[in-house]
């Protein structure tokens, strides 16, 4: 009998230490659930109060911010291009481009190395800091192209003018009509060259 005492003591004993480290548990559970919830709090507050310092606060000062970024993107005014004949031409490669042409006379792709002609050295900056834009609006252009519309050299020409335009766009410089074409580019790039033209 003195021995069943002790078990019944550590049986007891035993109960109540499982149940301090449930306990134990719960409270670390909760306290991290509280931190968690204020983390989320103070990041919402964080998220709220920048944009309604835009929104709702001074005007003026949110107008300030707004401006540099529209000038970065898309100038109101391009400052005009002129070509001095006294230099010589610049140019900037860029790099070879393989795409997959449009799907109407089957599975075929063009791979183009093209080099463009800038009127000034001043805008190889610009062009550089919006390549990954030009690189991306070349692609969309040639992939809506078909086969039959690069076969010819009239189709290549159309397809260089296209190309120019479209990264001139990109430059801040609207295109001219097709009409007035005879007058010259109307932005920095003044020509687009076909270093190679493969369609396979």
């Amino acid at each position: 009998m003195a021995k069943e005492a002790p078990k019944e003591e550590n049986g007891q004993e035993a109960a109540p230490a499982k149940s301090g480290k449930g306990k134990l548990v719960i409270i670390l559970l909760i306290v991290l659930i509280i931190l968690l919830l204020a983390g989320m709090g103070f990041m919402a507050f964080l998220l709220l109060k920048k944009k309604g310092g835009d929104g709702h606060g001074d005007e003026a000062a949110a107008a300030e911010h707004a401006q540099p970024a529209a000038k970065q993107h898309t100038p109101a005014t391009p400052p005009p291009v002129v070509v001095d004949p006294g230099k010589p031409p610049v140019f900037v490669a860029l790099d070879p481009i393989v795409v997959n042409l449009a799907p109407g006379e089957g599975e075929r792709y063009i791979q183009v190395a093209i080099v463009l002609r800038i009127a000034d050295q001043q805008f190889d900056a610009a062009i550089k800091q919006f390549m990954p834009e030009i690189l991306h609006r070349v692609n969309l252009l040639l992939s809506s192209k078909l086969p039959s519309e690069l076969a010819t050299p009239k189709g290549r020409e159309e397809l260089a003018m296209d190309i120019r335009d479209t990264i001139n766009e990109v430059l801040g410089y609207p295109p001219r009509p097709r009409d007035m074409q005879q007058l010259g580019p109307s932005g920095p790039v003044q020509a687009v060259l076909f270093r190679s033209f493969i369609i396979q």
